[in-house]
């Protein structure tokens, strides 16, 4: 003997059949909706695109300089700038626009492994197998070589160098085989004095 629902007096069997259905009817209303707005899958629309043609990179300036391989370049926040570094331990500031050298720095050692720009564009660092990062501030009036400061001694080549977000602090990425990898940074004030911390990374 079926059960009845006192309130509607309709058997209960009867109302949940009919909820079962009202839920089905809603969630055909919902997949309707949905497809509206979400008209076609991603993959779908990706196969009616055209095949991106192969880029034909076609060179702008050629920037002649340097007796061996390019190891590193960094863009001045002007972008117009760049430096650059080489196997044959020249290090060159040019000026992208016009192909000029503006500073050609030799260093103490060749394979000058990394160069960047300070945010200011006033200063440079570079370092390679002489395992130090030395800073060059950028003047015409001075001597640059009289004007630089060592201010990271190594156990290993330097690597990698990036300024970050100010002339006062830099990274260096030195390798030492298998050895923790090891950033430096340090603070200077009026490119005399230094404060030398890092923090290992493995």
């Amino acid at each position: 003997m079926a059960s009845v629902d006192l309130e509607s007096g309709i058997p209960e069997c009867e109302s949940i059949e009919s909820l079962t259905k009202e839920v089905e009817v809603l969630k055909a209303k919902l997949e309707e909706e949905r497809k509206k707005l979400n008209d076609v899958e991603l993959y779908v629309a990706a196969q009616k695109l055209d095949t991106l043609a192969q880029f034909n990179f076609k060179p702008r300036k050629v920037l002649k300089g340097h007796q061996g391989k390019v190891l590193a370049l960094d863009w001045s926040p002007d972008k117009r700038h760049l430096v650059s570094s080489s196997q044959d331990g020249k290090v060159i500031v040019w000026d992208a626009f016009t192909t000029n050298k503006e500073h050609a720095i030799t260093m103490p050692t060749t394979w000058v492994m990394a160069c960047a720009f300070g945010p200011s564009g006033g200063v440079i660092a570079a370092g390679g197998l002489d395992n130090k990062l030395t800073l060059y501030p950028l003047s015409f009036e001075d001597d640059i070589n009289s004007k630089k400061r060592v201010v990271a001694n190594h156990s290993n080549y330097i690597s990698c160098c990036k300024f970050q977000h100010s002339d006062q602090q830099v990274q260096i990425r030195a390798l030492s085989g298998w050895r923790p990898k090891v950033i430096h940074r340090f603070c200077r004030r009026m490119m005399n004095k230094c404060v030398l911390s890092f923090v290992c990374r493995f």
